[in-house]
């Protein structure tokens, strides 16, 4: 059995691989996964997640032991531009054939069968539009804010096209109905609350991400 090790953004993707993910991918017998935010700064991690530095993280680790795959878990809205083939990817209408197409340019970057390149569509908070449950167990929300979330969800059958305006994108909706949102804290607490089985019903790309990750560690 191959350890996962997964390259992500900063606190809040942090504590959901801990507390969430790596839960539901025990079940299928894989035991060590571990995230992995990276240095940005001495004695900072996360944030500011330029190409180099995501590609040299990642290649040490692929060296550093053999039965290791290694992942990642960003987010598109907010990409550095210095990606492999942004410029190119930006000419794609299509968001999520635009992300796919960054990820392929990552992989011709980075050639091992070991890696998996992920970017979630738009960002972390779409995740959380799969339910109300997460919300209502952290927020006493008032009925108008409530039902607005509610609309959101059955609005978005699949939350991960919830678009990246600076006003709209998902943690920009949350933070416009519920003042208090806190990011680090309260993004993980309303994922694990949803339930990552609700997250992989509704959310293609990551289902399609999770299955990969569970293959490859086979």
């Amino acid at each position: 059995m191959k350890r996962v090790y997964i390259i992500v953004e900063g606190q809040t993707e942090e504590e959901f691989v801990n507390s969430t993910l790596r839960n539901y991918l025990l079940r299928f017998q894989i035991t060590d996964v571990r995230p992995i935010m990276i240095e940005t700064s001495p004695g900072h991690k996360g944030g500011d997640l330029k190409y180099a530095r995501y590609k040299k993280n990642i290649e040490i680790l692929l060296k550093s032991q053999p039965d290791i795959v290694v992942t990642s878990l960003i987010d598109f809205f907010r990409l550095k531009t210095d990606f492999p083939k942004y410029k190119e990817a930006s000419k794609i209408v299509d968001k999520t054939a635009r992300v796919s197409f960054l990820e392929n340019s990552i992989k011709e970057q980075i050639t091992s069968r070991f890696f998996l390149p992920y970017i979630q569509l738009h960002e972390f908070e779409g995740l959380l539009f799969t339910d109300i449950r997460g919300f209502d167990y952290l927020m006493d929300l008032p009925e108008p804010k409530r039902v607005e979330i509610i609309n959101i969800i059955s609005g978005y059958p699949n939350p991960e096209t919830i678009n990246d305006g600076a006003d709209t994108a998902p943690s920009k909706r949350i933070i416009k109905l519920i003042p208090e949102y806190r990011k680090n804290l309260h993004g993980p607490i309303i994922a694990e609350e949803n339930g990552i089985q609700k997250i992989i019903d509704k959310c293609p790309r990551f289902k399609k991400w999770v299955e990969s990750i569970i293959e490859k560690a086979a």
